[in-house]
């Protein structure tokens, strides 16, 4: 794994082309800014609708707040391009960073349990109504959800308390802190 993730530092920092927006006065803040606005679009969203299916305001029609999904998807690809930023000004903060590692780990299983909801469960949540209660697997498919976006935002919060400073290749370390080798400043 050590050979990929040096390699994918190397690459990541050979594509400049947001180097100089990310490394002007206000385009790393700014970019943190919107990054925040698409957390809250997705969150704000997709955190509705899962307590929805959990039961709360049960006056409200599943499918009238289906159809705000929309926003929750422009917030992720919010998300998707401004994390890309990130990543690409400066990757080794990122890339030997565990926060990284179990952050990318619960947005891959609430990307899987969107395919479970869309696949499997979403057919019989159409015909319900204002009142209805949602099936159990509505309802456990809506709390992994629910965990998974917490997870994700609470260890993207803690990418800035895991910073593993600066390293070169040379010092990646064979011991692992998180699911991936990490930059060791000190071989």
């Amino acid at each position: 794994m050590n050979a990929f993730q040096g390699w994918l530092v190397t690459t990541l920092s050979s594509v400049t082309l947001v180097s100089p927006i990310m490394h002007s006065k206000w385009g790393w803040p700014i970019c943190e800014s919107v990054h925040f606005v698409g957390l809250s679009l997705l969150v704000g969203v997709i955190g509705m609708f899962d307590l929805r299916l959990l039961g709360l305001a049960k006056r409200v029609p599943i499918t009238a707040l289906h159809r705000l999904v929309p926003w929750g998807v422009l917030g992720y690809i919010i998300n998707v391009v401004t994390g890309m930023m990130f990543l690409m000004t400066d990757p080794v903060e990122y890339i030997y960073n565990p926060a990284f590692h179990i952050k990318m780990l619960f947005m891959a299983a609430a990307g899987l349990n969107i395919m479970i909801f869309y696949s499997v469960v979403f057919r019989h949540l159409k015909g319900l109504g204002p009142g209805s209660d949602a099936p159990r697997a509505a309802k456990i498919v809506a709390g992994v959800s629910l965990l998974c976006w917490i997870g994700v935002t609470v260890y993207g919060r803690l990418l800035t308390f895991y910073r593993p400073g600066w390293c070169g290749l040379e010092g990646i370390s064979s011991l692992s802190v998180g699911f991936l080798s990490n930059c060791n400043p000190f071989p």
